[in-house]
């Protein structure tokens, strides 16, 4: 009886992190016309897949309970893994950022290599005891072809979630990353422009 009860319960709600789109203040590129193209000029960036804590790693949203416990609700999953919703959604926020259409996630696909190689650890990306969401974040930014780290710093936020319930902590969640974005595409941004991607021999 219980198993079948189980079975006839409501999905989870499913949640999703989501890029800038295009024409996004302070990037993307509104002068390149309506449709938001990015240029095929810029600078070509290569994402490599964000490591997080294996607790956030699972499809449950974790939230702490208190200092060394968590919570994680059945009813509120991820849509797909965390680290790979994050790491796209990076890479998507920088390409609108840097005003280039060439970021792609590492490894790339068509084997070439890039003018900078981005790396990101997190170590938080929860919510805290007190409510906020937390994000703490060490990042590099590494020339493409030599693997010397040009850029190291972190980024750390903590955003108030302005109503109770998943929605809420979700869109704080999506605005840290935002703001971490943004921080990587500054440092990228004061680096010299290069002449695009070459094709590994």
């Amino acid at each position: 009886m219980g198993i079948l009860a189980g079975c006839a319960g409501a999905p989870p709600r499913l949640y999703v992190l989501t890029p800038l789109p295009p024409g996004a203040p302070n990037g993307g590129n509104s002068a390149n016309g309506p449709t938001g193209a990015r240029r095929r000029s810029g600078r070509s960036i290569g994402v490599q897949p964000v490591t997080m804590p294996e607790y956030l790693d699972r499809p449950e949203i974790v939230a702490h309970t208190a200092a060394h416990e968590l919570s994680a609700n059945r009813d509120d999953q991820w849509a797909e893994r965390l680290p790979t919703n994050v790491t796209r959604v990076l890479a998507e926020n920088l390409s609108v950022l840097l005003d280039t259409d060439r970021v792609r996630v590492m490894p790339a696909r068509d084997g070439d290599r890039f003018d900078y190689e981005v790396a990101v650890d997190f170590d938080r990306f929860e919510r805290t005891v007190s409510g906020d969401s937390a994000l703490a974040a060490r990042w590099a930014i590494r020339d493409g072809a030599t693997g010397k780290v040009l850029v190291r710093d972190e980024t750390r936020l903590s955003t108030p979630v302005p109503a109770s319930g998943y929605p809420a902590l979700v869109a704080a969640m999506n605005d840290n990353l935002t703001a971490l974005s943004r921080d990587i595409a500054a440092a990228i941004g004061k680096l010299p422009q290069k002449g695009g991607a070459r094709t590994r021999s």
